[in-house]
């Protein structure tokens, strides 16, 4: 066993050290067939202009397209402008509605009602007297060691 790891070992020292030797040189002549391609002709700002428009108009081609945002966004305030805006009034209206519907939509009888059983609630529990644990007895101390441990 300790012959493999050394022999992992060995071969991946001699991989990193094969990793960081220098790439073998070009040779000394180049044959003609190999010549470096003709660099393109400069393009005239009338051109780069033409190019940029074109990159421009053509977006793309997702959702995220700069001119497919902006129609959706004027047809979407368009339509939103056409909606009818509520009144002072009727935004309160419908806002007590809710605030009387929602107090406790399990109880039928209303907000009243809930008013009424919160405060027997209250009362209930403030007849029950409040209990402090000791947790500085040996008694608690081994009762909280042994509900810790599994």
């Amino acid at each position: 066993m300790n012959k493999l790891i050394v022999a992992l070992i060995a071969g991946a020292l001699a991989t990193v050290a094969a990793a960081q030797t220098a790439a073998p040189a070009a040779p000394a002549m180049a044959a003609p067939a190999m010549a470096a391609p003709a660099a393109p002709a400069p393009l005239t700002t009338k051109e780069k202009q033409q190019a940029a428009q074109a990159a421009t108009t053509a977006g793309s081609g997702s959702s995220a397209s700069t001119m497919k945002t902006a129609t959706e966004q004027a047809k979407n305030t368009a339509a939103s402008k056409k909606v009818e805006k509520m009144s002072k009034a009727d935004k309160n209206a419908a806002i007590k509605d809710v605030n009387t519907k929602m107090v406790n939509p399990n109880n039928s009888a209303g907000a009243g009602a809930t008013a009424v059983m919160q405060k027997e609630t209250t009362a209930a529990s403030k007849e029950v007297p409040k209990s402090k644990t000791n947790l500085n007895t040996p008694e608690a101390q081994k009762a909280l060691q042994k509900a810790a441990t599994p």
